[in-house]
């Protein structure tokens, strides 16, 4: 079955991000299996060169490496903070692509991987000022960055304590983009089984 990794580029409890993670979620139930990968299940160190020596901390890149590899789409939700990814999340992905050049047994687990960008803010961009930013980074990592993005302006005014409550045009958008990365991902995961 086809399987997409959700990544969130917050590290709250309470994200708004997350939350959006989950909203579409619930719209893929039954689709495709999903992964979603918690900051918790992560714990990497500021990337420093020095630390590729640790063992420990290659283990715990190896882990977040496998998570990437098992998947055939990734859909990441990140804030942006004064117009910028987070540290977090850009640090896990430099940490992931780095894991090729410490040990040959791993790929670069992004190589052609589909991936829809979706952010959530409190502001008025939505973390639009920070997409291009992730743009650049999950392509310049491998990645086949989907045209589309989601971003969610006011997103505490739109959450109900439950879920989000969006308007039903946005909702198509929401509907539409995970149509989409879905459709990439199975495309991705046939040409994977092809060339095995």
């Amino acid at each position: 079955m086809t399987k997409l990794l959700l990544v969130s580029g917050s590290q709250r409890r309470a994200s708004l991000n997350t939350a959006l993670l989950r909203d579409i979620s619930w719209r893929l139930e039954g689709r495709c299996a999903l992964d979603m990968l918690e900051p918790a299940q992560v714990g990497l160190p500021l990337f420093d060169e020095d630390l590729e020596a640790d063992a420990v901390v290659v283990e715990r890149v190896a882990a977040v490496h496998r998570r990437f590899e098992g998947c055939h789409g990734i859909v990441v939700a990140s804030p942006e903070y004064n117009g910028q990814l987070p540290p977090y999340l850009k640090n896990m992905v430099d940490w992931v692509s780095r894991l090729a050049h410490i040990d040959h047994r791993f790929d670069n687990p992004f190589g052609d991987r589909p991936v829809l960008l979706c952010s959530a803010s409190t502001g008025w961009s939505g973390g639009a000022v920070a997409v291009p930013h992730a743009r650049a980074l999950f392509g310049h990592v491998g990645c086949a960055v989907l045209g589309e993005t989601l971003c969610v302006a006011h997103a505490a005014q739109a959450w109900s304590g439950d879920g989000y409550v969006f308007d039903p045009f946005f909702d198509e958008l929401i509907d539409r983009a995970t149509d989409r990365i879905l459709q990439w991902a199975e495309a991705f995961a046939q040409r994977q089984a092809e060339a095995t």
